[in-house]
């Protein structure tokens, strides 16, 4: 596969975001990252793709591509599967009163959060009233 992908200014914006961010958000639940059909994501292979091209393919394609970087990879996963749960926790907390907008916005400040992460906690908060 050749490696020069044109990647979007979103994704490109994410995929640092997720790097910048894999030491907080380290925890999403999952005992192995495996798609719909229950075929690993993570296929390493000395020469395939780097982890962001495998990453782009899976998030935006589906398609599951062998990586020479699986833990970066995985790392990438986990950290986005984080994110994910956090919306959610912070959705809730927010509908019920236990977090005032002003601290949202420092955590979202604190973290560099791209727009798009505080709008999904508002836009779900409407789910746990």
């Amino acid at each position: 596969m050749n490696q020069r992908v044109k990647y979007s200014k979103s994704f490109e914006r994410d995929y640092k975001w997720y790097l910048s961010i894999s030491d907080l958000y380290n925890f999403d639940g999952a005992s192995g990252y495996f798609n719909k059909k229950g075929l690993p994501i993570i296929v390493h292979d000395a020469g395939g793709v780097d982890a962001k091209t495998a990453f782009y393919y899976f998030d935006t394609q589906g398609k599951i591509l062998p990586t020479k970087e699986p833990e970066k990879f995985r790392l990438v996963l986990r950290t986005k599967g984080s994110v994910n749960l956090h919306i959610k926790m912070y959705a809730q907390d927010r509908a019920n009163g236990r977090l005032p907008k002003i601290l949202f916005d420092e955590i979202c400040e604190q973290i560099k959060a791209p727009d798009w992460f505080s709008e999904a906690v508002e836009r779900q908060k409407s789910k746990y009233y």
